[in-house]
């Protein structure tokens, strides 16, 4: 109950951002948020985004120009999304995207951004988002790639396995990780001994399950969506308890390890954020969060939307300026930027923000950290 009212509250949040409330003389830089709104996904992002906006504002804005935020809902479909983003730029003419979390999005509103000009945070994982070459994109979270790095090294390197599986939903998330991992493993010279697909919302794997089995998978690689992968972990844990599961951020977030049960302890995943890091930047986040929202961060986008909010808050301040092409140059030159997930940002020329992971293991229903890892 106590969730689904902070939930309620973040809702109303959207649209109390979206309605001006600043003086006539105010100079106000308009973010547009494009996500979907329904998911926990979405409501973590409008909470991360709208308490740093909050705080910002509160703090006299950046050198006196004040943010806004105004939300449309992509739904999960691109091309809602892209209807999401035309509505942002053309009708609200915003200065700055944040978002969305889904990669196939920013991958279907490309040439909006690139026609338009202004600087775009994504937040999806998949590699194509900053090989688009687009010179108006950054991502504000970590790649498959360096997710599939991490893992790999550890599966291989640390615990000697060379017969891994990989589990993925068919859809943008999934290919992607799929691809980047058995890129990875054949680098490794252990190709991937099988390679297991499902469609989204499905919640029988029991055939997946006997096909890493017959193959001598010693581990798994899973991307899919949090309830599928909690599921997943569960039939696992009975038909092929002996196997290792390693999975992306998506397995450490609360809905997975809630649908999971025990099933989620002594598995592994990578992550930007978690609440269990003793970082004192960590903790004051955390802190802030319950305060405002009366719960704690709800997924790692929460932390990830607040730092994207506050980098693009450095932006403004170093270029001195409203102008877009200004701001985006300025946000490609931030380096060392420590963040409320307990990692530092760097921009890199194709947008890369993110090349630090830590290496988590559910151990009762928390996360332990097992290795902070460079990309």
């Amino acid at each position: 109950m106590k969730r689904w009212l902070s939930m309620i509250t973040i809702c109303l949040l959207i649209g109390l951002l979206a309605v001006p409330t600043f003086a006539a003389s105010d100079k106000v830089f308009k973010i547009g948020g494009i996500s979907s709104l329904q998911t926990g996904y979405g409501r973590s992002m409008v909470s991360g985004a709208g308490l740093a906006v909050e705080e910002i504002n509160a703090a006299g804005g950046i050198n006196g120009i004040k943010l806004s935020i105004e939300w449309q809902d992509g739904m999960l479909s691109p091309a809602i999304g892209r209807t999401g983003v035309q509505k942002l730029l053309h009708a609200s003419n915003v200065d700055a995207l944040l978002g969305d979390h889904s990669s196939a999005t920013i991958l279907a509103t490309d040439d909006l951004v690139r026609e338009y000009g202004l600087l775009q945070m994504g937040m999806g994982s998949a590699v194509q988002v900053t090989e688009l070459n687009n010179p108006w994109i950054a991502r504000v979270r970590e790649n498959d790639d360096l997710t599939a790095r991490v893992l790999v090294n550890y599966i291989h390197d640390i615990l000697g396995y060379d017969k891994v599986g990989v589990f993925y939903v068919s859809d943008q998330f999934g290919f992607g990780g799929r691809d980047v991992t058995l890129k990875t493993l054949e680098a490794k010279g252990i190709p991937a001994v099988s390679v297991q697909a499902h469609n989204p919302n499905d919640k029988d794997f029991s055939a997946q399950l006997l096909a890493f089995k017959n193959a001598g998978a010693q581990a798994i690689i899973a991307y899919s969506a949090p309830v599928e992968v909690g599921v997943f972990l569960r039939q696992a844990k009975q038909l092929i308890p002996e196997v290792k599961i390693f999975q992306s951020s998506v397995g450490a977030t609360k809905t997975s390890m809630d649908v999971a049960g025990d099933a989620a302890n002594g598995t592994y995943a990578v992550v930007t954020y978690t609440e269990d890091n003793p970082d004192p930047k960590v903790q004051e986040f955390i802190a802030a969060h319950k305060k405002r929202w009366k719960d704690v961060p709800y997924d790692f986008f929460d932390p990830l939307a607040y730092d994207a909010i506050y980098m693009l808050a450095e932006a403004i301040r170093i270029a001195g300026t409203t102008d877009r092409a200004a701001v985006r140059d300025a946000f490609f030159t931030i380096k060392g930027f420590k963040g409320v997930t307990g990692l530092e940002y760097n921009v890199m020329p194709n947008g890369e923000t993110v090349n630090e992971l830590l290496l988590i293991e559910i151990q009762d229903g928390r996360h332990k950290v097992v290795q902070r890892v460079q990309g």
